[in-house]
């Protein structure tokens, strides 16, 4: 049997997931040390003070009412010698796999000065407040929008081979891309090469040799880091067991999965939950 490559396809899978927004006040205490998040991080601040300290570098600091990202699992500390108006966004941005995220933004970025832009994120204060605003569906909407304004400048700020990278996978231009979000939808079920090749409409090879090109890992690896992705996102974001987390998103049990999980995290399922929510 022959199988012809799909044709591309424009695929529109690029969506932001919030977890949490809110206007708080830090101080001394904002002191975590070494961080490292499934999902994206907004902040700005109210004054200067604040700083990331990432492995290995220099402290990268947050100036005041500039808009800052730290990007998905980009290891670092906080560190900070005052009280701030600290206004944050913690979400995922769906649709672009780990190593595409990994590769385009390795650290933490500033976005360029830009006064109407630094404007609307002012704007979100009130609407937040400390937290609960954001459950409201019309204020996660204008978070939403704000963050896709922002990043829609930091996209556009990207050196051109990573610009190149990084539309490559927005845009859907790619013949696995299709795998992508049906992997999330089924993370609590078996996910085998030839389960996914079908679903693209390939051979299981030829899928297989496709996936890694194009997504820089293999099926399996590519697999694992989202159900390590989303359980940690349930370990700080929701009152789930540990092992009802690990069996919705598709491991065996609980002792595979912390095993895992502190293997790609640094710590175990428990230790994460406890330090991500403070």
């Amino acid at each position: 049997m022959k199988y012809v490559e799909n044709p591309v396809r424009e695929v529109d899978h690029l969506h932001i997931r919030l977890y949490m927004a809110a206007n708080v006040m830090i101080d001394r205490s904002w002191d975590a040390e070494d961080v490292c998040s499934t999902y994206w991080r907004f902040y700005v601040n109210s004054h200067h003070g604040a700083s990331a300290l990432v492995a290995g570098g220099e402290p990268y600091p947050l100036p005041a009412r500039r808009i800052h990202f730290i990007p998905a699992w980009v290891r670092w500390s906080c560190l900070n010698t005052q009280r701030i108006e600290h206004l944050f966004a913690h979400f995922d941005l769906l649709g672009l796999p780990g190593a595409v995220v990994r590769s385009c933004f390795p650290g933490p970025v500033t976005l360029p000065e830009d006064e109407r832009l630094e404007q609307d994120c002012e704007r979100l204060r009130p609407l937040v407040g400390n937290g609960g605003g954001a459950r409201d569906t019309a204020v996660a909407c204008e978070v939403k929008a704000v963050l896709f304004r922002c990043l829609a400048r930091l996209m556009s700020g990207l050196a051109s081979e990573r610009a190149v990278h990084l539309v490559h996978y927005a845009h859907g231009h790619n013949p696995v891309a299709i795998a992508l979000p049906y992997i999330d939808e089924h993370l609590d079920a078996p996910l085998t090469n030839l389960l996914l090749a079908r679903h693209c409409g390939f051979a299981e090879s030829h899928f297989a040799r496709l996936f890694r090109l194009h997504i820089g890992q293999t099926p399996a690896q590519y697999v694992l880091e989202r159900r390590i992705a989303i359980a940690a996102e349930r370990l700080s974001f929701s009152d789930d067991s540990i092992e009802r987390i690990a069996e919705r998103c598709g491991f065996p049990d609980r002792f595979y999965f912390s095993r895992m999980f502190a293997r790609r995290m640094g710590q175990p399922p428990a230790a994460y939950r406890r330090t991500s929510r403070v």
